[in-house]
């Protein structure tokens, strides 16, 4: 510890995820990580892999939400893997948090682990607005790995048992569906998450178990924000979900 300035150390963690270092001009993670992040149940002491992850926002909000465990950060963009190596080390987390580079089509751990979480891209090739650079296209689109390439990576590193959670859309559900079922993961915790209660959902969070017994238990609905135009806020029902969010309680943004 010697050297380390403990006080700001402190400060950044309680702040999190503000002051967060990410590729310039590259994809900016959004409030649906740190919800992820707030979903999954890693179990404590457990040790666990982020698929694609970036600029490692999930697995240092897991870190900071339950300190006993381990998580080793995949991720396939140099530039994100040195904003994640520095991040770990500005929260005094590297001992916990490592990261390491690989494509998720292709990339296998040592050995199986007990959970993964993974916020990967949302659209499919074709379909949507195409982002500027090859990073912020990679984390949106399916390009160089599909929804069924994160299952079939995270069943490959799973014990039986382990957990899979992840975030995605609610429009790709029925293919979400199809591809956990062929890669052994059953789901078994779902929550949709709504802008506001009258809106349709934009996002789903999903708990699966590798070889998991039947039964899905679907939560409450999660609602986002309250108001409108300029007196639009974060519910208390978010931000007691998700602590990180209390930083920015007027924010609407999502991926």
């Amino acid at each position: 510890m010697t050297g380390v300035d403990t006080k700001a150390v402190l400060e950044r963690r309680e702040f999190f995820p503000r002051g967060m270092i990410q590729p310039e001009g590259g994809y900016r993670f959004s409030l649906d990580s740190l919800l992820l992040a707030c979903f999954a149940r890693p179990g404590r002491r457990h040790v666990g892999v982020d698929l694609g992850c970036g600029c490692g926002v999930v697995g240092l909000a897991l870190l900071l939400r339950e300190p006993g465990v381990t998580v080793t950060g995949v991720e396939i963009d140099t530039q994100s893997i040195e904003a994640a190596a520095a991040n770990a080390d500005s929260l005094l987390l590297s001992g916990k948090f490592s990261v390491m580079q690989g494509d998720v089509g292709s990339w296998r751990p040592e050995k199986v682990v007990d959970f993964v979480v993974a916020n990967p891209p949302y659209r499919e090739l074709g379909r949507g607005r195409v982002s500027r650079g090859d990073s912020r296209a990679t984390a949106r689109f399916e390009d160089r790995g599909s929804f069924a390439g994160f299952a079939r990576c995270a069943a490959v590193a799973l014990k039986t048992r382990g957990k899979f959670s992840f975030v995605h859309i609610p429009e790709r559900l029925p293919a979400l569906m199809a591809a956990l079922h062929a890669n052994g993961l059953e789901p078994k915790r779902m929550r949709l998450v709504h802008g506001r209660v009258d809106e349709p959902a934009r996002m789903v969070l999903m708990e699966t178990v590798k070889a998991g017994g039947s039964g899905l238990k679907v939560e409450a609905p999660l609602i986002l924000h309250e108001g409108r135009g300029k007196e639009t806020r974060l519910t208390r029902e978010v931000i007691e979900f998700c602590p990180f969010l209390d930083c920015n309680p007027g924010t609407e943004e999502t991926a």
